[in-house]
């Protein structure tokens, strides 16, 4: 004979999409370059720059601060490592820009609504930082 008692199911919470906060692409300092190939004759100049401090490596990565449930997190992307200081405006834009486009598609995997970005990178985003 069955159970005919009905069972009380707690109904699952509607969930809310993530709502994003800001976006912005850092320039960072390497923590763990490899300037190895600095040691070739061809790079003795950039070589010297990088012994006194002329010349330093950065990596660059986009984040977004997303809401999430009421809990505020920080999505990145992969990040490129690596690159010279001085590798020219130009070249961090490009590399900017590959990696907005990275967390843009991380951003819409997770849900977070992209409409309202633009589909490039904004420069404005860009900071520098030494830390």
């Amino acid at each position: 004979m069955a159970d005919s008692r009905k069972r009380i199911v707690e109904a699952p919470r509607k969930r809310r999409s993530p709502e994003l906060q800001q976006v912005r692409v850092l320039v960072l300092p390497d923590p763990d370059p490899d300037p190895s190939y600095l040691d070739q004759e061809e790079f003795t100049d950039r070589r010297e720059a990088y012994r006194r401090g002329d010349l330093a490596f950065v990596g660059i990565r986009a984040e977004a601060k997303i809401v999430v449930d009421g809990i505020l997190q920080t999505i990145v992307s992969g990040g490129l490592w690596g690159v010279e200081s001085d590798a020219g405006d130009a070249y961090i834009r490009e590399v900017a820009g590959e990696e907005y486009t990275d967390l843009r598609r991380i951003l819409k995997t997770l849900g977070v609504p992209t409409s309202d970005l633009p589909n490039d990178v904004d420069p404005s985003w860009i900071e520098w930082r030494t830390e």
